[in-house]
């Protein structure tokens, strides 16, 4: 029996209103999911773990690294001294700077654990690990040479800069919202808005200095001048509503922004932890 064009017309309507449906579903269904909240909080933590993990890794990497430019700038400026105080100070850099960079090595290892858990627990990803060590000298060995240890130390590293990064998005994102929703609360009153109190200026500084000789990066400054972000004055209940109304829609999105960003960071720390060492408590070597 052949379909006439009627019931192919009521097909296609059907198919675009069962669409319809299902995109609204997923739309305003973000409210509901749970993964939603699971991946606010993941950005929330993002942000002091990120500072946590760069103040670890910076101290306990500053010491050996300075012991290095000594030895090195001794042997470039005055290499008659360097006869006298270079086995001393060659001795200091491998009885203390070893010992710390294997500290922050194996800090490094179980601070990417700690990363594993939270993807695992928050956003549900699975990060397969490489092959526990068999003894421990195999695992000195792969301290230091294994890949998937350097891969988790540059993770690491740029948490700080994805801390921050998420700690804005978020802070923004929850004022704009909330300036838009709470708007019959606040109407006819011109100082509603998201300001800049004060100047923001940021510069990423690493400077070494040793006797005469310096070492100073700052590659750029960030900065943001004082003033007026965003603006909000409505002058009748009736417009405020109206405000109201599309600052949940906004708030709708933005928690689509946040869940986006998030997939984002999982796919990343897929790709930069897979194939790290395990924890050495959860599975220490036989």
């Amino acid at each position: 029996m052949k379909s006439t064009p009627t019931s192919s017309s009521l097909d296609t309507v059907g198919t675009v209103f069962d669409r319809l449906r299902a995109w609204s579903r997923w739309f305003f269904g973000v409210v509901a999911r749970k993964q939603t909240y699971a991946n606010i909080a993941y950005l929330l933590l993002s942000f002091p773990l990120g500072i946590g993990y760069f103040t670890v890794l910076v101290t306990g990497a500053a010491i050996p690294i300075g012991l290095g430019f000594a030895f090195i700038d001794m042997a470039v400026s005055e290499p008659l001294a360097l006869l006298f105080a270079g086995i001393p100070l060659l001795l200091v850099l491998l009885c203390i700077g070893g010992p710390l960079v294997a500290i922050v090595l194996l800090a490094s290892i179980e601070l990417t654990a700690l990363e594993r858990v939270l993807a695992d627990r928050l956003l549900a990803l699975e990060i397969p690990l490489s092959e526990p060590a068999t003894s421990i000298r195999e695992r000195v060995r792969r301290l230091v040479f294994d890949r998937g240890t350097w891969k988790g130390v540059g993770y690491l590293f740029s948490k700080f800069v994805l801390g921050i990064a998420s700690f804005v998005l978020l802070a923004f994102g929850a004022a704009f919202t909330y300036a838009l929703v709470a708007a019959p609360l606040h109407y006819r009153n011109q100082l509603v808005g998201i300001h800049i109190g004060d100047p923001i200026e940021f510069v990423p500084e690493l400077t070494y200095q040793h006797d005469g000789w310096i070492i100073d990066i700052a590659p750029v400054t960030l900065s943001v001048a004082d003033g007026e972000l965003i603006s909000l004055y409505v002058d009748s209940l009736g417009a405020a509503l109206a405000v109201s109304a599309v600052g949940v829609l906004v708030g709708l999105v933005v928690l689509h922004l946040f869940n986006a960003v998030a997939w984002l960071y999982a796919r990343y720390t897929a790709l930069l932890l897979r194939n790290t060492q395990p924890s050495l408590f959860t599975d220490p070597p036989t």
